[in-house]
């Protein structure tokens, strides 16, 4: 809770990848993908509920690669209101709780949407955190964010078995 608002954290954990079929359920550095992101949920200051989403609990074009995270948030927010969302994808394994925290706070400050990004600004699919009304109306390709930099090292994105290895 944050400001006597309630604060829900979403992990997709999708099964099927294409390009690394079954990588949110992989180790790395000897924990699942899962697992890490998590004990990074668990850890935060802020998230009050955590929803751990696996296929079956979505309808079918949730599980899709065309699906939208966003989707998926508005569905669960749907299931389990609560006034802020957070999305943890689980291909993040370096994201700790005070990264969390840290966009939890600039969206709060900012009243809709904020989301973490490595040193030079780009997107780097750690935190994503936004209002219920916000996600109501906007996904994250819509200006109006905060964006909160989290270090290089922690960066990490993982999209192909290669970056196990990383």
């Amino acid at each position: 809770m944050i400001n006597g608002k309630t604060v829900l954290a979403v992990i997709p954990a999708r099964s099927g990848s294409k390009r690394c079929p079954g990588k949110n359920f992989r180790e790395y550095r000897g924990k699942t993908l899962v697992d890490w992101a998590m004990d990074a949920a668990q850890a935060s200051r802020y998230i009050d509920t955590i929803k751990l989403s696996f296929d079956r609990d979505r309808t079918p074009e949730l599980c899709t690669d065309e699906a939208l995270n966003e989707d998926v948030l508005r569905h669960h927010q749907a299931q389990s209101p609560h006034d802020w969302i957070v999305l943890l994808q689980p291909t993040s394994p370096l994201r700790t709780a005070a990264d969390i925290d840290a966009c939890i706070e600039a969206a709060v400050s900012n009243g809709d949407a904020a989301l973490t990004v490595d040193e030079m600004g780009h997107k780097n699919g750690a935190v994503y955190v936004a209002s219920a009304a916000w996600l109501a109306a906007h996904d994250f390709t819509h200006a109006g964010y905060r964006k909160v930099v989290m270090p290089d090292e922690r960066s990490l994105d993982i999209d192909w078995g290669a970056d196990f290895a990383r």
